[in-house]
């Protein structure tokens, strides 16, 4: 049972840390193992991105395990060695408010837009300084940008590179471009005639994404987070099992 975080930043308490490290050894057949010391070294911190990146498809990995999130249950599917009583982080008002008024707008399942908020911006956290922009919007010539760095998967190989992101003047307003580019724009026109949410976010991925395992991704925090509630009645949803 993970008690506290591991890694980047965590608090790293030595039977956590040991936890997290023989998760990772388990997770990785064939690869160099981690010392199940109890200390979380660079080694430990870069094979928690590694996994992060590799095997999530996280576009911004934190280097971060931390009880009851994504990190964890990925690393033991089966059964999760998490505290029972950790809660799940609720999704803040406006950014479910934001969400639902692009849904009924453009027609993106609330469910999606709130997973990819999660997934791209690792909750708000991760958004290019100055941005607003929690959905990685590269910006077109004459748009407003800010210049970060960000992974992307070419050839199945992991490159970083320097992006010029939509600036925009606030998160409704990010959230409602994200609908109408995924509406509008052809690359999408499979996922927006899904016949559920996981469905749709299949079809993302290798559209709105390079990496092979982003549906997959934004599954799993749908699922883990339930948050087909967040839809319109309207639209046909999978209910996690």
């Amino acid at each position: 049972m993970l008690t506290a975080s591991v890694g980047q930043g965590g608090e790293n308490r030595p039977d956590d840390v040991r936890l997290v490290q023989s998760l990772l050894n388990a997770r990785r057949p064939g690869g160099f193992p981690l010392s199940i010391d109890g200390v979380c070294g660079l080694s430990t911190i870069t094979a928690i991105r590694r996994f992060q990146g590799q095997a999530m498809g996280l576009p911004r990995p934190d280097g971060l395990v931390t009880p009851g999130g994504l990190t964890l249950c990925a690393l033991a599917p089966v059964a999760p060695r998490v505290p029972a009583a950790v809660p799940r982080e609720p999704i803040p008002e406006s950014v479910v408010a934001a969400a639902q008024a692009a849904e009924q707008a453009w027609g993106v399942p609330a469910a999606i837009s709130i997973a990819q908020w999660i997934l791209e911006s690792g909750r708000g956290a991760h958004m290019p300084p100055g941005s607003n922009n929690p959905f990685g919007i590269k910006a077109a010539t004459g748009q407003p940008y800010v210049t970060a760095q960000t992974r992307e998967v070419f050839d199945g190989k992991e490159v970083v590179i320097a992006a010029r992101f939509r600036k925009f003047p606030s998160l409704e307003e990010a959230f409602a471009e994200h609908g109408r580019l995924l509406a509008t724009f052809p690359p999408y026109r499979q996922a927006m005639a899904a016949e559920d949410d996981d469905q749709f976010a299949e079809r993302l991925t290798g559209t709105y994404a390079t990496d092979p395992n982003y549906g997959s991704a934004l599954k799993a925090i749908m699922q883990g987070s339930n948050l087909y509630a967040f839809d319109r009645p309207r639209r046909p949803v999978t209910s996690p099992s």
